[in-house]
Order: structure tokens, then sequence, then C-alpha cells
């Protein structure tokens, strides 16, 4: 008998898990940013962005693409799982 693979079902996200992502995102991304020395409106700037768009997104906010993180990481010469690891985001997601 083979195994039967289980459909997939993908996982559902409330706005309160939402929001707790992003704020630890973004608390993250500015204790790195600030570990660095760098300022808002540098960072922003390196990456292409605006410093309010940047702010909102430090403040948890803001959704940034992955695009725009592999932009603000490589300004921060830093590294992925810097931001969250997967320990922290199955906290947050129950």
């Amino acid at each position: 008998m083979k195994n039967k693979k289980k459909p997939y079902k993908g996982i559902e996200l409330d706005e309160s898990t939402k929001n707790a992502i992003l704020k630890a995102f973004g608390t993250k991304l500015k204790k790195l940013r600030e570990k660095k020395e760098f300022s808002q409106e540098s960072v922003a700037y390196a990456a292409g962005l605006s410093r309010s768009y940047y702010a909102d997104v430090e403040d948890g906010r803001r959704n940034l693409s992955l695009l725009n993180i592999a932009k603000v990481i490589v300004t921060l010469d830093s590294e992925f799982d810097q931001l969250l690891t997967l320990n922290e985001l199955k906290k947050l997601i129950k």
C-alpha cells in the first residue's frame, strides 16, 4: 500500500498574528540598524526606499517585500536569519 500524501493545507494568519510578525521583524530590523550605527534615512536611501516607509517597517506598520528586504540586508551587511529565525516564527504562528 502506497503512502498517500495529505493534501496541502495553507497556513492561515489572523490579523493579530500578522501584526505580531510585522512588529517582531521591525524590532529586529531596528536593533540591527542601530547596532551598525546607521540612521533610518541612510538605510532607506541606500535601499531605494523613503525614510517614512522604512520607519513604518521598523514600527511594524508596513510589510516589506522580499526584494526590499534583500536590499536592506545588503545595506546593513547582514544575514537574513538575523531578522527572524524559524524558532521565532514558530512561536508567533501557532
